[in-house]
């Protein structure tokens, strides 16, 4: 009897990351290819991914009569139902590209189509730090701040694809910073590496606190590593800014214990680097804030799987709504 795969692409705005895994989401191969974005309408480098399996299958003598399915993520809002990709920036798909009816004019077996944080906490849930549970939650801490949430074994999408928008929920109520989607206030203007940054310049004229930053806050060059590096020695100044940090991915994740109730609050992404320092302000922060009865046996972790979250969780798509179902 021949091994069944799944192929698995996790499409990014340089890479496209692709991966062949067998049924039990064991990675037989990995391997990475140029994201072609001349093409608006997304044709070209769906095909681009699918040479690259076909190129792949033949050097290992692989047959593509053996593939289930293929799960592919992007980074864009998704119709889950469709496999339609609301536009996507990075891309340069500026309006809808329909990936799984595309992918289709090339192979006769299942395609599904997910949004790249999705499919990231979907992967944490099967094989990184949110193994053997059914209610997961990721919280993606980056240049901007994303999640997923996996709700029952399942990717919670909502009815047009907006549920599991995490760094648009509203945390500073004094909404002191415009966010991108045109509201203000949304955790991603203050627990994102861009937020660090404005909280950062907000709260520096009108603290007396000395710090060891005030250089590089004179001279406008302040990342969020800084930040993080002076709090692991000491500075006081960026302690209080990791503890204000803290205080909104507990408010947070304090939400979201009331919702889904999740049994792991996973947080991932460039920020989540921080580690020890940032993950026990968020706990402190989180028993303070929490619904005591729905924090029972809810741990707080990092994320485990780094970049390949992504590629794993893609794969897990086909794991999750075509194997497990069938």
């Amino acid at each position: 009897m021949s091994q069944k795969l799944i192929f698995a692409v996790d499409i990014g705005g340089t890479t496209c990351k692709l991966g062949i895994f067998d049924q039990h989401l064991t990675r037989l191969q990995k391997w990475a290819i140029k994201t072609d974005t001349s093409d608006p309408t997304g044709r070209k480098l769906l095909k681009n991914v699918y040479d690259a399996f076909v190129e792949q299958c033949n050097m290992l003598n692989y047959h593509l009569d053996d593939v289930i399915g293929m799960g592919i993520g992007v980074p864009g809002p998704v119709n889950f139902e469709k496999g339609i990709v609301n536009g996507a920036v990075n891309l340069n798909w500026p309006s809808k590209v329909n990936v799984a009816q595309l992918m289709k004019e090339f192979v006769d077996f299942p395609v599904i189509v997910d949004n790249d944080a999705n499919i990231a906490a979907l992967g944490e849930k099967h094989l990184g730090a949110g193994q053997d549970a059914d209610d997961v939650v990721a919280i993606t801490l980056g240049t901007g701040v994303g999640g997923g949430i996996i709700s029952n074994g399942k990717i919670v999408h909502g009815h047009n694809g907006s549920g599991a928008e995490l760094g648009h929920i509203r945390v500073d109520h004094d909404q002191r910073f415009d966010c991108n989607c045109g509201k203000a206030g949304c955790i991603e203007t203050v627990a994102s590496a861009t937020g660090v940054v404005n909280l950062v310049k907000y709260y520096h004229p009108k603290l007396t606190i000395q710090s060891q930053l005030l250089p590089l806050i004179k001279q406008g060059d302040i990342t969020a590593k800084d930040v993080f590096d002076a709090a692991k020695v000491g500075d006081a100044f960026s302690l209080f800014i990791v503890e204000r940090i803290a205080q909104y991915i507990a408010y947070l994740a304090s939400i979201l214990s009331v919702t889904v109730n999740p049994k792991y609050i996973i947080l991932g992404g460039g920020m989540a680097d921080a580690g020890h320092i940032l993950i026990e302000n968020v706990k402190t922060a989180y028993h303070q804030l929490a619904f005591t009865p729905s924090q029972e046996n809810t741990e707080i972790v990092l994320a485990s799987l780094g970049n390949e979250a992504g590629i794993v969780g893609a794969a897990g798509l086909i794991k999750t709504y075509i194997l497990e179902e069938e």
